[in-house]
């Protein structure tokens, strides 16, 4: 008899917190012998990666999924695809967090229709939707439509889940990625506070007074943690402090806990020594779960070489291995509060609290959408002022601007996922053909036109949601169908150029050198182009901003539009070499060769020399974290065209 993946990973006595890590690669079947594999090592929660494609709403055959499915996190269409990603996890005893925000309410459909061919009871399932769409227009950028309709879709699946599978967290408000954003320990508890009471603030008119109360309590709260020890501490007391504080200040309920999920973080995870990451990643772990008065209810660890690429299960066992080591060895769990009294935290703690008190109800005030652009004129400017400091030497970052020098360290062979993405690719999309091939086509049609009513009329849109996952509908066509009846997909605005930013010591330019910068492929996030925005235009370039979760055709038409002398393309999803290929063949194509091709990202240094043979001009990767070096060669590469 097979072993229970679920039950072998139980300890004696009750664990402290969740062990989890972020798992999720190729198709269903790949990452479902991961999720067993990790599960056998002592894992108890599942946290589920999507790929960028699931993400932002398209299938596998759409245009911009190329080159990236299945690459940064799990490939998922339909119902199928969910079924053989739980397969032999029963859903009633493990809890399951999914990263999921902008097509959540489809993505917790297929949980919920795999449950029911489970035999699963809903009111058994256990876990979380992220489905926090603030962060996403600001910080992580997988967004698909306005933000008043996403803010829509984000409120009624919450008052379903409450309704309809009551031990499930129907939002995860996400502090995490603002503080990898920029943002110091009061910023990121303020935008995650205000941007709950915002949510809470729309659905209080709209259900009883129960049901209400019930909604506080499910609501909960992805957290960071970073390497400043004390801050740390603090900041985490100060979030167990505040939101029962103002659930009871701002809603009249009591007795509110505050529940939350970890990943600790990535911003300090250097490409240079990346061996010195496993330490860094421990001590991050540490201020999240070394107080039993302030502990997250579930823990989970990037990779160690995440600055070179996506973890492999070498590094995924690392991390588990890192919490069984606090968890196990350390004794935390033996002891109580062990900050209580004392001065030095109290009173930072504090401090921490009301700084972030006040922000969370400045954001309560100005609205959602308001809010989504105070927010990110804020972030633009702390990031840029903690970039200046590191660069500046007064924020230390040992192998980067201080004690240099690679370690030679070579770890142990990794287990590497080896996944022929271009075969992953072209089974991916005769799966999807087939499956609609076989599907009932009409029921799937019947569906989506009830959906596009439901949309328009300003009704409840989860229950036809639900009609087209058990029909066979896919992720694709769930977002197409409410982008059609909606105002399409929204493209968010990559900067305010008007935003005051830290100065930074680059070189200036001897004459108008036009740039267009540009994201392509799905991957949202956008800190280190704003950077490259601002520093570009403080050297004397004119900067056009091509957009993002851009086609290569589109970065390159809006070059030629623009006249523009460089294009710099990054890309952190793993298909650069691709991007750089079709980029380099259309501007040949358009006898633009004049237009020369910069790229950054997250590049692995084997793919650099690659990159430069293929013809682009200048390759940045995270070891290339000074921006006066970047603008120098930039700035170069333009004169050579001069010349």
């Amino acid at each position: 008899m097979a072993t229970n993946p679920v039950q072998s990973a139980q300890t004696k006595k009750r664990d402290p917190w969740i062990i989890r890590t972020y798992a999720g690669f190729g198709d269903a079947r790949q990452a479902n012998e991961r999720f067993r594999r990790n599960l056998r090592e002592g894992q108890r929660g599942l946290s589920i990666a999507f790929d960028l494609p699931t993400q932002n709403g398209y299938d596998p055959d759409a245009p911009l999924a190329m080159g990236e499915i299945g690459k940064a996190g799990v490939s998922i269409a339909h119902w199928r695809d969910m079924e053989q990603l739980l397969e032999g996890i029963p859903l009633e005893q493990i809890n399951t967090s999914m990263t999921i925000n902008a097509t959540a309410p489809f993505i917790l459909a297929l949980y919920l229709v795999v449950a029911e061919r489970q035999g699963v009871a809903w009111s058994e399932l256990r876990g979380t939707t992220q489905n926090d769409l603030m962060k996403e227009f600001v910080a992580r950028g997988t967004s698909i439509f306005s933000p008043e309709v996403s803010f829509r879709l984000s409120t009624e699946l919450i008052s379903f889940a409450v309704k309809h599978v009551p031990n499930w967290n129907p939002i995860n408000c996400c502090g995490y990625h603002y503080m990898e954003s920029g943002a110091g320990p009061a910023e990121e508890i303020g935008y995650a506070f205000g941007n709950a009471m915002l949510i809470l603030d729309a659905l209080r008119p709209t259900v009883s007074s129960e049901a209400f109360e019930q909604t506080v309590r499910r609501i909960s709260f992805f957290i960071n943690s970073g390497i400043e020890l004390v801050p740390e501490i603090c900041k985490v007391r100060a979030y167990f402090k505040l939101w029962p504080e103002l659930c009871r200040e701002e809603y009249g309920i009591d007795q509110v806990a505050f529940r939350a999920g970890c990943q600790v973080r990535s911003l300090t995870l250097t490409e240079q020594q990346p061996e010195l990451n496993i330490i860094r990643v421990a001590y991050e772990a540490l201020p999240v779960v070394i107080s039993a008065g302030a502990r997250v209810n579930a823990l989970q660890l990037p990779g160690f070489r995440e600055a070179l690429g996506l973890p492999d299960q070498q590094e995924q066992l690392i991390g588990l291995r890192t919490q069984q080591i606090l968890m196990h060895e350390t004794g935390l769990g033996d002891y109580g509060d062990i900050f209580a009294g004392s001065r030095i935290i109290e009173e930072l703690t504090a401090a921490t609290a009301q700084t972030a008190r006040r922000i969370a109800l400045e954001l309560r005030e100005s609205g959602f959408g308001t809010a989504i652009n105070l927010i990110s004129e804020q972030l633009t400017r702390l990031l840029a002022a903690r970039h200046a400091r590191v660069e500046s030497g007064e924020i230390i970052h040992v192998g980067v601007n201080a004690f240099t020098g690679e370690i030679g360290l070579t770890p142990a062979a990794a287990v590497a996922d080896e996944v022929d993405y271009g075969a992953l690719a072209r089974e991916r999309i005769d799966a999807l053909r087939e499956w609609r091939a076989q599907r009932d086509n009409a029921a799937v049609a019947a569906a989506r036109e009830r959906l596009a009513r439901a949309v328009t009329s300003a009704g409840p849109t989860m229950p036809a949601t639900l009609e087209l996952a058990r029909a066979g509908g896919t992720v694709g066509e769930w977002a197409e169908t409410i982008e059609c009846a909606t105002t399409g997909r929204y493209a968010p605005p990559i900067l305010d150029r008007a935003a005051p930013v830290q100065r930074f010591a680059v070189p200036a330019t001897r004459r108008r050198i036009r740039i267009a910068l540009g994201k392509a492929g799905l991957d949202g996030h956008i800190n280190a182009i704003k950077l490259l925005a601002h520093a570009c235009m403080q050297a004397g370039m004119e900067v056009i901003l091509a957009g993002f979760k851009q086609t290569p055709a589109q970065l390159v038409e809006s070059a030629l539009q623009e006249d523009v002398d460089i294009l710099a393309i990054s890309s952190l999803a793993g298909a650069h070499l691709e991007i750089a290929r079709v980029t380099l063949d259309l501007l040949k194509q358009r006898g633009a060769e004049h237009v020369k091709l910069v790229m950054g990202g997250i590049i692995p240094e084997s793919d650099r020399d690659r990159l430069r043979d293929l013809g682009v001009k200048a390759v940045f990767t995270p070891k290339d974290s000074k921006l006066g070096a970047i603008i120098e060669q930039i700035i170069a590469v333009a004169e050579a065209h001069d010349a």
